[in-house]
């Protein structure tokens, strides 16, 4: 028979599995392995590269460091849409604060919302370029936005250390968890994932332009702010899908 702490173990497994690290056009390759070392260290597998600058090489398993394992099974894409398509809950990390307040989360937030999330379906958690982060059309595809508080004097957090920082605070979340795990109804409580939102996003503009509602480019950036912040549910997310082809139906 299996004993408590093998079981927990097990579910801790699951958990973990459920949760990729993306690394988003990464211009080093030495970068690559440390953050898949840091991954490893924490217990996390899962590594997507989003057309990366250089490829996996012998840097990149010198400074993996014993997890050649994450790099062998690490998964490039050429996109970042690629990247979160199947994920139920996208975390993006960024240093931009003024625009982002009401989705900003840091690591502990960030691995308590994984927690919470894992048993929807896929979850990512997205570092973008080393120079310039991650583009506005990329954290408007984010639920939730990452922020490390570090020391506003000298914030200088190289990739690796980003990553390694949240892997801990995800691997800390699960260990807490020493009872059983609160299950969360597939009912009442699915969420959409990425592909099934930018759906959602694109009908919605289609027929507010139809509509003459849409003046600028900026009201649809902030609707998908407001829809990403609201959290909607797949039941939800039908009904919405649901006007907007009665309002088509309408118009024809």
């Amino acid at each position: 028979m299996l004993k408590w702490y093998e079981i927990l173990r097990g579910i801790m497994l699951v958990m973990l599995s459920k949760i990729r690290i993306v690394l988003v056009e990464t211009s080093h390759s030495g970068n690559i392995g440390s953050a898949a070392r840091a991954m490893k260290t924490m217990g996390l597998s899962q590594l997507y590269l989003v057309s990366p600058k250089q490829a996996i090489d012998e840097q990149a398993v010198a400074l993996s460091a014993g997890a050649e394992d994450v790099l062998n099974k690490a998964i490039v894409v050429n996109n970042f849409d690629e990247a979160i398509a199947d994920c139920s809950l996208v975390i993006g990390t960024s240093a931009r604060l003024r625009h982002l307040q009401t989705t900003l989360v840091n690591p502990k937030e960030c691995a308590e919302k994984a927690l919470i999330h894992h048993q929807e379906g896929q979850i990512a958690i997205v570092f973008g370029r080393e120079r310039v982060g991650l583009i506005n059309d990329e954290l408007l595809k984010c639920r939730y936005h990452l922020h490390i508080p570090a020391n506003p004097e000298y914030s200088s957090l190289n990739l690796a250390m980003a990553v390694q920082l949240v892997c801990y605070e995800l691997r800390m979340a699960y260990l807490s968890q020493k009872k059983e795990i609160k299950q969360i109804s597939s009912i009442e409580n699915t969420y959409p994932d990425a592909r099934e939102l930018t759906y959602f996003f694109n009908q919605t503009e289609k027929v507010y332009q139809r509509l003459g509602f849409i003046k600028n480019q900026s009201v649809i950036p902030k609707l998908q702010r407001l829809y990403q912040r609201a959290e909607i549910e797949k039941n939800e997310l039908n009904i919405l899908l649901g006007m907007l082809k009665a309002v088509e139906k309408r118009l024809d």
